[in-house]
């Protein structure tokens, strides 16, 4: 799966997608998935639709100061993140996150323009020589 925009994704027919969560402070987290409660950690899988798009949404309550860290896994072969904060202005924090399915071939020419490594036809980028001055034989520079 590959990150688009905040809090949008494209991924593979099938692709199975990990959720974490994280709550702290006496926060509690639910999380749904195209209306659906799912467990707040949990995996699922995408559709096997091209052009289909699922909604995440995940809510936290909890007293002022409660928080809770959110991992999506796995984007652009790592996890992205994102914060939950109870807060006055906002006392019951809810973020949705929308997932669209893209045939694979598709999925994997957007993550080889990203640069993600183990994207199919990415190379691994090189380590850095370093860079030495070369001196002239014969006294001056």
């Amino acid at each position: 799966m590959h990150r688009i925009s905040l809090r949008t994704y494209v991924g593979q027919p099938n692709e199975v997608v990990s959720l974490s969560t994280d709550p702290d402070a006496g926060g509690q987290v639910s999380a749904t998935l195209d209306g659906r409660p799912i467990p707040p950690n949990s995996q699922f899988q995408l559709s096997a639709s091209p052009g289909s798009q699922s909604s995440l949404q995940v809510s936290l309550v909890g007293p002022l100061g409660a928080s809770c860290v959110v991992g999506l896994s796995v984007v652009d072969g790592g996890s992205d993140g994102d914060f939950l904060l109870c807060q006055t202005h906002n006392p019951a924090p809810v973020h949705f996150y929308n997932i669209g399915v893209a045939a694979a071939t598709a999925v994997a020419r957007f993550g080889t323009t990203k640069g993600v490594k183990g994207a199919k036809g990415v190379a691994a980028p090189r380590a850095a020589k370093p860079r030495t001055k070369a001196r002239r034989k014969g006294g001056s520079k």
